[in-house]
């Protein structure tokens, strides 16, 4: 029986793709995007995934939504399974989560007024029409910090950090269990990610709703987020909460993650040791034997690259894939 308190529920999720290379691509391969990976979120719960880029953040999340199909694997949304949903159980289930996009701008149709691009996914479901669509609009836009005669306006008469309170506006529009956030301050100019952090802070007090805030930006997972977990190729490395994983980083990735983040008081910058990491991230479709990070390990010894760590427990509560830790 599934908690009710977790809206998200993940059990060993792997995502796959076949790939062709070389003459007339006659040689097959198979890219592991994501490759085995557990994660709850509860109700109200803000969780972090961070990672380099090609690590597997965007597929899982596109996943977790039904952009994509995994190969094996569970993924519960409000106690309703996904995979393999079809019809309007699929539906049902799809109007529990919803996504934020990167860049407001691709998000939003140029050829709609705004006040369209909110209401669409109210009239698809038949949940309001006529005044009570124009009122339902008018008070998401007020929740986001906009005027409700800003319905009648285009994409391209707002400013980018105006688009993305639009796309959050029509994200919580069907008022879902759980928001996937993927990049969603990314694309805006740095004095304005503040108020977008700000306004997803203060709409989760509001409606209770959970949040998958993927993200490469440490500085801004530490505003947000109550837990952090760290992807290396498609696995999951460390999960904590964020107090513990700010505090007492433990993974040698995790570690050199840390490092990169500035430091507002020079002071501190110089006293911090710099972790940099030689190497390219190894590619997905030929991930190393062992620990898929001991190729760029400063700690690696040979058991490294003879056995894959497994996620284990720590007395502080959190949990980390490491034979070193």
């Amino acid at each position: 029986m599934s908690d009710t308190h977790q809206v998200l529920e993940i059990r060993d999720v792997a995502v796959h793709f076949n790939g062709r290379s070389g003459l007339f691509g006659r040689s097959q391969f198979v890219v592991k995007a994501v490759n085995g990976v557990s994660l709850d979120i509860a109700a109200g719960e803000t969780v972090a995934l961070v990672g380099e880029s090609g690590c597997g953040k965007s597929t899982l999340s596109n996943t977790i939504v039904g952009l994509q199909q995994p190969v094996e694997g569970s993924i519960r949304i409000a106690g309703e399974e996904v995979v393999g949903a079809r019809g309007k159980a699929l539906n049902d289930i799809r109007r529990k989560v919803q996504m934020i996009f990167q860049d407001p701008a691709l998000s939003l149709d140029p050829r709609s007024t705004i006040g369209a691009a909110i209401a669409e996914p109210l009239i698809v479901r038949g949940i309001a029409r006529g005044e009570a669509l124009k009122s339902r609009i008018a008070k998401l836009l007020t929740e986001v910090g906009l005027r409700p005669e800003h319905a009648d306006r285009y994409p391209h008469q707002f400013s980018g950090g105006q688009r993305q309170r639009v796309v959050i506006a029509r994200a919580l529009a069907l008022e879902p269990a759980l928001v996937v956030c993927d990049e969603p301050v990314s694309a805006l100019d740095v004095s304005v990610r503040a108020q977008i952090l700000n306004l997803l802070v203060a709409l989760q007090k509001r409606t209770g709703v959970a949040y998958l805030f993927v993200s490469h930006d440490l500085s801004v997972v530490r505003h947000i987020c109550d837990r952090v977990v760290v992807m290396y190729l498609g696995r999951f490395v460390e999960i904590a909460d964020r107090d513990t994983f700010f505090a007492n980083p433990k993974h040698p990735y995790t570690k050199a993650l840390m490092s990169a983040v500035p430091e507002a008081d020079p002071r501190l910058q110089r006293s911090r040791e710099r972790l940099i990491l030689t190497g390219e991230l190894p590619s997905p479709s030929n991930i190393p034997p062992g620990c898929a990070f001991h190729t760029r390990c400063p700690l690696a010894t040979e058991i490294c690259s003879r056995v894959r760590p497994e996620l284990t427990s720590r007395a502080d509560g959190s949990t980390v894939a490491c034979h070193h830790v």
